[in-house]
């Protein structure tokens, strides 16, 4: 089984419209659809919005149905002056960017002694998307629009035009392409786990501020958009 999951409720709907068959789970006031999509036994649902929903939810989750991967999509605002709205990211690795503990020598984004998926502990910061996957969304080329492969960084705050300018320093410092407020948390959710992990963005505005004239249309485009690449590395994987 595989998990597909998205922040937003409207991020998943077309993952949903495309399943072969239906069950519903709920869980609190979670809902999460368990099927057959791109011939492959899933079960797909939102998070919520920010860190600590997306890990909870990717734990309950993880505990639940065993997923073989956790795949997480959904929108993400662009911090590279050249990506434009429809882009998609698929992150190399995520950082939390607002966690800061450098007063204690450590890197924005590292935190001590956190155990992955073994006894022992180590320092963690960045969280990588799994490398077989990687290499096969690259390969994805529908047209109209680019498919990267770039760092996201994640924070519980909204990334404003204000704060994209205080932060220049450290979004040139990270490498990062673009910013959300899920991705690293629930990298880490699956991590801790030891279950792989694929992160994908559609770019939602740019760095400059421009955003799409209809966000109600914008996200069903998207949604679609990540529903396709889902299923592009789902039709025949192993």
């Amino acid at each position: 089984m595989y998990a597909i999951l998205t922040a937003l409720e409207s991020e998943s709907k077309c993952f949903i419209e495309k399943m072969d068959t239906r069950i519903i789970d709920k869980w609190n006031n979670y809902k999460f659809v368990i099927g057959t999509f791109a011939g492959q036994e899933c079960v797909i649902g939102h998070t919520g919005i920010g860190k600590v929903n997306s890990a909870v939810v990717v734990g309950y989750i993880i505990e639940k149905y065993n997923p073989s991967i956790v795949f997480y999509t959904g929108i993400a605002g662009a911090l590279k002056t050249d990506l434009n709205i429809g882009d998609v990211v698929l992150a190399g690795d995520s950082v939390q960017w607002d966690v800061d503990i450098t007063f204690f020598g450590f890197k924005i984004g590292e935190l001590p002694e956190v155990s992955f998926n073994s006894v022992e502990k180590s320092n963690s910061r960045f969280f990588k998307t799994d490398s077989e996957l990687l290499e096969k969304a690259l390969k994805w080329n529908p047209g109209g629009f680019k498919v990267v492969q770039g760092r996201i960084i994640t924070g519980d705050s909204f990334f404003t035009q204000t704060l994209q300018s205080d932060k220049a320093d450290l979004i040139k410092k990270l490498g990062a392409y673009a910013v959300d407020m899920e991705g690293a948390a629930a990298g880490a959710a699956a991590g801790m786990y030891g279950i792989p992990f694929f992160l994908a963005r559609v770019i939602s505005d740019t760095s400059s501020g421009k955003k799409p004239r209809s966000f109600k249309s914008f996200m069903k485009v998207s949604s679609c958009k990540m529903t396709n690449l889902i299923e592009y590395l789902l039709t025949d994987f192993s």
